[in-house]
């Protein structure tokens, strides 16, 4: 038996699938699991328990329809899972021609409801659980556990070698975000490292560009700082989160990464609200938010608030994470 899960992205997308692989693995034990999505998340598809192989797909254009092709080609296939829900995932799944399929939707009408009227318009899943009811069907069932991928050794060693013993038990700082109003004002994040015990080792991960001028000026003045910021891949990222004893971070998909690789989160949440279903999936750590009739503004942030004020971030202080972080300890 041959099965294909369908998520080309992105990096949170990707890790929320987790439960509902597990779920098929459980239930079709003999069964190779393939997961279709884009290179860039090739390496922590392949690392979710129960998936067997990882076919690498484009998104867009002529690639796009040469790499449907081949994976057609891969059949048959038994059951085909399409956990994107767009138009190009499902010409693929069609394309596939399974002889048992399901495919989650994202509530997008209700969503978009959510951010134009701040009307909860029935009940919201966390996405993780949403994607398993999808499967239900398909005979898939809910082991109750958390995200997971299983770290491969070669990505351990690889920052062991790199930066040694020194990111055990150190806090990891997740400043980046795609879109600026998911991010905490550098000035904030430069506070906190200032508040910090001075021998608690701090690690930055994330993109290249992700530490502001605020927080790069904080860590000059601490001895234990290693920074990781576009110095590692994915897969690395997770290697170096698994040694860390916390991490402070925003609504992101390096957060879920945390999760993933068992790693107690203080998420900030601004702009985008539970109801959308990524938070911390059963995971240790707490979640700041405030309480204010303008959240949510967007479903996955914007490059400025639509109000100027950017308080849904800013009435979050260091003060409040670092009391957050005292209650992880």
């Amino acid at each position: 038996m041959r099965i294909a899960v369908i998520r080309f992205s992105s990096l949170g997308d990707v890790l929320c699938t987790g439960p509902a692989v597990r779920g098929l693995r459980a239930a079709y034990p003999e069964a190779e699991i393939v997961f279709v999505t884009t290179g860039v998340y090739s390496d922590i598809a392949a690392a979710l328990p129960g998936v067997d192989r990882v076919a690498v797909m484009e998104r867009r254009g002529r690639q796009f329809a040469l790499d449907m092709e081949r994976v057609v080609w891969e059949g048959p296939w038994d059951i085909a899972v399409d956990l994107q829900g767009s138009p190009r995932s499902q010409r693929l799944l069609k394309s596939m021609k399974p002889v048992r399929s399901a495919s989650d939707f994202p509530p997008r009408f209700r969503r978009s409801m959510l951010i134009t009227t701040k009307i909860r318009f029935g009940a919201f899943q966390d996405v993780p659980k949403r994607m398993l009811n999808r499967l239900y069907t398909l005979g898939v069932g809910d082991d109750g556990g958390s995200l997971k991928i299983i770290v491969p050794d070669e990505a351990v060693e690889s920052v062991q070698d790199r930066w040694g013993g020194g990111l055990k038990g150190a806090l990891a700082l997740i400043p980046g975000a795609k879109h600026e109003t998911k991010r905490w004002p550098g000035k904030y994040w430069a506070e906190l490292v200032h508040t910090l015990d001075p021998g608690r080792a701090v690690v930055i991960i994330g993109s290249a560009g992700d530490v502001s001028k605020e927080l790069s000026e904080a860590l000059k003045g601490r001895e234990k700082v290693y920074n990781l910021a576009g110095e590692t891949s994915l897969i690395e990222a997770a290697a170096a989160l698994k040694s860390c004893s916390a991490a402070v971070t925003g609504d992101t998909g390096p957060m879920h990464l945390a999760v993933a690789v068992g790693t107690p989160v203080v998420a900030i949440f601004g702009p985008t609200v539970r109801e959308f279903g990524f938070m911390p999936f059963r995971a240790g750590g707490e979640v700041l938010e405030n309480r204010l009739w303008c959240r949510p503004c967007s479903a996955h942030g914007t490059n400025q608030c639509p109000l100027g004020h950017h308080k849904c971030m800013r009435l979050t202080k260091p003060a409040d994470v670092l009391e957050a972080l005292g209650r992880l300890d």
